[in-house]
């Protein structure tokens, strides 16, 4: 009688150390879970602010663009420069300020760039103009197309017949 009071005190630990088990393996996969899960809001949470951060950069750059505008004022062309030269007046229209970063002569009938001209320091502020000339040596009944572009990437054209 004493072995099976034995046994069956054997039998009542192992149940009561299952018990024990169950619990501790519920803690761990409770406390694993919530780890994971944590870390997986923090991620999306820095994600969705990436994201947010470069939709915010590609609005206000489009709007940017929309509110740029110029306009050509006069466009001469003259004998009196060291050689042929074009002189071009453009007047900022648009809401914002401005810079001219390049302006190209391209050949009306054949679309072949003529020449090409850099500006670095060509900053319009709103209702403001830009007066340049053009070292070109240009031929009467010349057709020009005239492009300039701006530092956000608009581009402006307005097409000539050279005198």
């Amino acid at each position: 009688m004493h072995k099976t009071h034995f046994r069956n005190n054997k039998q009542n630990h192992l149940i009561n150390r299952r018990a024990l088990a169950n619990v501790v393996t519920s803690a761990i996969i409770l406390s694993a879970v919530s780890i994971m899960g944590a870390m997986m809001l923090g991620w999306s949470n820095s994600s969705l602010a990436t994201q947010k951060q470069a939709i915010e950069e590609v609005y206000s750059t489009q709007m940017n663009k929309i509110n740029e505008d110029l306009i050509f004022d006069n466009v001469w062309f003259s004998t009196a420069c060291p050689g042929n030269c074009v002189n071009v007046t453009i007047s900022n229209v648009g809401t914002l300020g401005l810079n001219v970063t390049e302006m190209k002569f391209i050949d009306g009938i054949t679309l072949a760039e003529l020449q090409i001209f850099s500006y670095t320091d060509a900053g319009i502020v709103p209702s403001d103009t830009l007066s340049t000339n053009a070292t070109y040596t240009w031929s009467s009944g010349d057709d020009i197309d005239i492009v300039v572009f701006t530092e956000r990437g608009n581009q402006f054209t307005i097409n000539v017949i050279a005198p």
